[in-house]
């Protein structure tokens, strides 16, 4: 973790109600009631398994909303079960107390950030009232259909102001999608694949919102395991169910040991 970002989660817990000390040792936050009752600061040092334990030990029931494009939903997975999001509901329910968690997978091919407002995809996962959800934010659909960047910006703010007035109450997570083939080829916006990955990183980064880099993540993978990427995707978009391991891999360890610190 570097200077700025030690500061600025300091600042986060100071102002919600939390002492520097707690921070550091997590104290406060391993206490369920303590988590409950600060659950903005905490959540900036806790796993996401913490806020679903801690709900689960106030005998809650417990779900977790997806929502996203068809990598969301699995294409390209031989199985239902092979997809990222199969699999994390496999990981979790292994976790004491959350044996009878609910997951549900609103995937949806094709979708976009704007198929996603002109839809009302948003009141959808409201009316669920999940303890957590998983927004992964549609950029290969939003990159095919030549919207701007600027505008999936403005769509994926908008979707999270809806998530969180919503939902005051519920842990929301941002996700990239994962790599694809050609992705360095400009759309008719003139955009690369990658400029929608870096440019809504940053935008969300800037808003102080949850996320998790599942390119990154997956082609520092590849990377480390001598794999090229044509070996995890199942056509030049969707993984196979390698690529889905990956992806799902990444997101357990996310949500049992919380976002990686400095080098990491």
């Amino acid at each position: 973790m570097n200077l700025l970002d030690f500061i600025k989660g300091i600042i986060i817990v100071w102002l919600a109600g939390i002492s520097p000390l707690d921070t550091n040792n997590f104290s406060g936050c391993t206490n369920p009631d303590y988590f409950l009752a600060h659950r903005t600061a905490c959540r900036q040092i806790s796993p996401v398994v913490k806020t679903l334990e801690y709900e689960a030990a106030q005998n809650k029931a417990l779900s977790i909303a997806t929502m996203g494009s068809s990598v969301t939903g699995g294409m390209g997975a031989s199985q239902k079960e092979k997809n990222w999001v199969s699999q994390l509901a496999q990981a979790l329910k292994k976790q004491p107390g959350l044996s009878d968690l609910q997951v549900s997978n609103g995937g949806i091919n094709g979708f976009s950030t704007q198929n996603m407002i002109d839809r009302q995809i948003p009141d959808r996962i409201i009316r669920q009232k999940p303890a957590v959800v998983l927004f992964e934010t549609c950029l290969l659909n939003d990159y095919l259909q030549n919207i701007p960047i600027e505008t999936t910006n403005k769509n994926i703010a908008t979707i999270m102001n809806q998530l969180t007035q919503g939902l005051p109450g519920s842990r929301i997570v941002l996700l990239s999608p994962n790599p694809r083939r050609h992705g360095e080829v400009k759309n008719k916006a003139g955009h690369t694949y990658e400029d929608y990955i870096l440019g809504t990183k940053a935008f969300i980064e800037q808003n102080g919102w949850e996320y998790i880099d599942i390119y990154k993540e997956m082609n520092e993978t590849l990377a480390k395991k001598n794999m090229n990427l044509d070996q995890v995707l199942s056509d030049a978009t969707h993984p196979n169910d390698e690529g889905y391991d990956l992806w799902a891999n990444i997101v357990i360890e996310y949500f049992l040991k919380g976002p990686k610190r400095g080098n990491e």
